[in-house]
């Protein structure tokens, strides 16, 4: 008897996935020596780099920070980190009031922080030369983030790594988590969640794969040029005439940001200050594939993967975003199973001011490193 070999469109998928990017492990190579930062002393940034397809911008790259020349051979604990939309893994800021990794890394924990397949766009990049991005989904970035933690799992002898992310990478993070539950000691989720809108199927204008960070009145090039200001000599006259520094006309751009209100960034309330979020936004990279906006890539079956894994949460959640933004971080902090997942709220604090704001140090680093801790075996 005659027997047909049928292939899902899953499995379809899946195929065509891995020979697009097949990238793993032993892919990543050093790229140029360890760097001592110069705003903390002792603490090292070594980067790994990995190409994932035959396009330019089909690059991944890794950055380990940590305390010393060597890198800890055996470290207690170890952290893959992945930024947000339009953001990269290297370090930014280099004082550890204001840096996530750099502050980790000080209090002896093994800090690697991902760059996703954008920052490697050029951005002088016509968006006439980006449909590749039509084809960066969610799903695509989740192997690129596995075959990152792989590289990590091997170079740091850990199975289980502490996977952190910072909104669209909180997003990333309970995704991996739901692929791979075995691989995760803990989640922790700074100011992001799990989507709940349905997945659409039109993604967005046609023919635009890729969304600006520049608008229409703050361009690329002039929102580049305010930061630059703003680091130069915050005091300066501002590029705007109603405003009467740079950094006045920084706080109130990000102030004033839609959904308004603070929800990016409360520097006129103290919560941030111009120019380390000036240091932080200048590294962003231009472009970021749309079509993931219209993604929801948890299907029934990974939220119960992730429901039955227990992995330990701690989240965090600002409130200008709007009333509904803090419940919805407090909810993905729920849907591991875990018995006592911590969550807390900072009331009238912005978006960037949980990430890299005057009170990061104390109410988001320091708890996260003692959370670790308590978790770490």
């Amino acid at each position: 008897m005659k027997i047909r070999r049928r292939i899902t469109l899953e499995v379809l998928a899946l195929l065509l996935l891995l020979v697009a990017t097949g990238v793993s492990a032993g892919d990543f190579q050093a790229v140029g020596a360890a760097s001592e930062l110069k705003g903390a002393p002792g603490i090292y940034e070594w980067t790994y780099q990995a190409t994932v397809g035959k396009s330019p911008f089909d690059k991944i790259a890794l950055h380990r920070v940590a305390k010393g020349s060597n890198p800890p051979t055996h470290p207690e604990a170890v952290v893959l980190y992945l930024p947000g939309t339009n953001m990269n893994g290297e370090v930014a800021l280099d004082d550890p009031r204001y840096s996530f990794q750099v502050y980790l890394a000080e209090h002896g924990v093994d800090v690697w922080s991902m760059d996703y397949r954008t920052h490697f766009i050029p951005p002088q990049t016509p968006e006439s030369d980006l449909s590749e991005l039509a084809g960066w989904t969610n799903d695509l970035f989740e192997s690129d983030i596995d075959a990152a933690a792989k590289f990590v799992n091997e170079k740091t002898g850990r199975d289980k790594l502490f996977v952190a992310g910072f909104s669209r990478g909180v997003e990333f993070a309970y995704l991996y988590a739901a692929m791979h539950p075995g691989n995760v000691a803990g989640i922790i989720a700074i100011d992001g969640f799990i989507p709940t809108h349905p997945m659409r199927i039109e993604q967005g204008t046609p023919g635009q794969y890729a969304v600006d960070i520049g608008g229409k009145h703050l361009t690329y090039d002039k929102r580049h040029t305010l930061m630059q200001m703003v680091i130069d000599n915050p005091d300066q006259p501002a590029p705007i005439p109603k405003y009467k520094t740079a950094r006045e006309n920084l706080e109130h751009v990000m102030y004033d940001a839609a959904p308004g209100d603070g929800a990016f960034a409360n520097m006129p309330g103290g919560y941030s200050d111009a120019v380390v979020l000036a240091k932080l936004l200048i590294a962003f990279d231009r472009y970021w594939p749309s079509v993931q906006d219209g993604e929801n890539p948890f299907t029934p079956d990974l939220l119960a993967s992730l429901k039955a894994s227990k992995i330990p949460v701690i989240a965090f959640a600002s409130t200008n975003f709007g009333a509904n933004w803090p419940s919805q971080v407090e909810a993905a902090s729920k849907s591991t199973g875990a018995s006592d997942p911590s969550f807390t709220k900072f009331d009238n604090w912005g978006h960037l001011d949980v990430l890299a704001g005057t009170k990061s140090e104390s109410q988001v680093f320091a708890p996260t490193a003692a959370w670790i801790k308590q978790h770490e075996k």
